[in-house]
């Protein structure tokens, strides 16, 4: 059996059975302080075990996880059940790194997640905060077609109203509302993603724009 360690394996001896060997993974694991969910037996871990933080994305300018900058405000939105989903905007990037960390813990995902691991949360009650009017679909510039449940993205371009798509989702609209927004030289602050996508894409957007529509290529 053995481990990962920065790139490296690491051999761990071997054991007579898988129970064994499980427990071995999890006490070198928790020496790495690797997070709860990378081990076997995470109700066993010792009492007051903290996992060491997940590094931000070398991408995030703002020092928060899933809080980038949009326009005078913060927007939060964080990777949730494979979906990448809107939170909120807020005053100050300390607000939507808080919230950041409540969707987090309702999601009950890994607290290696959180902004703040040691802060104390209420889920049961809100905090107060200004709300902003916002695009249903959760994105700037981004419509949904309630007919075709496709999506479009609106821009100005050489000020003239420019359609791009349809998409089959809003995240795809909504990058490519970014990639014609930097084309028409917009400020980075007015893009749905000015710090990157808070999660990988595996595709590429190569935009066509000619008579409003947009084509994935």
């Amino acid at each position: 059996m053995d481990i990962r360690i920065d790139g490296k394996t690491k051999y761990l001896g071997s054991y007579e059975t898988a129970k064994q060997a499980a427990k071995a993974y999890d006490k070198e694991a928790i020496k790495l302080r690797r997070p709860f969910s990378k081990l076997n037996y995470p109700k066993k871990a010792p009492f007051g075990y903290t996992p060491i933080q997940k590094a931000l994305y070398s991408t995030n300018t703002v020092g928060y996880r899933g809080v980038s900058k949009y326009g005078k405000n913060f927007k939060a939105m964080m990777m949730i059940g494979g979906k990448v989903t809107y939170i909120g905007t807020f005053d100050t990037a300390k607000e939507a790194g808080i919230a950041c960390d409540r969707a987090v813990l309702k999601a009950n995902q890994s607290t290696s997640l959180l902004n703040f691991p040691d802060m104390v949360h209420n889920l049961d009650v809100e905090p107060k905060h200004k709300q902003y009017k916002r695009s249903s679909t959760g994105y700037k510039g981004v419509e949904k077609n309630s007919k075709s449940k496709h999506y479009t993205a609106r821009v100005t371009i050489s000020g003239k109203r420019t359609r791009i798509g349809p998409f089959d989702t809003a995240i795809k609209a909504a990058l490519a509302y970014d990639q014609a927004a930097i084309k028409a030289g917009k400020k980075k602050s007015t893009l749905n993603f000015p710090d990157g996508l808070p999660i990988k894409q595996e595709s590429d957007i190569d935009l066509e724009i000619d008579d409003g529509t947009a084509f994935w290529v």
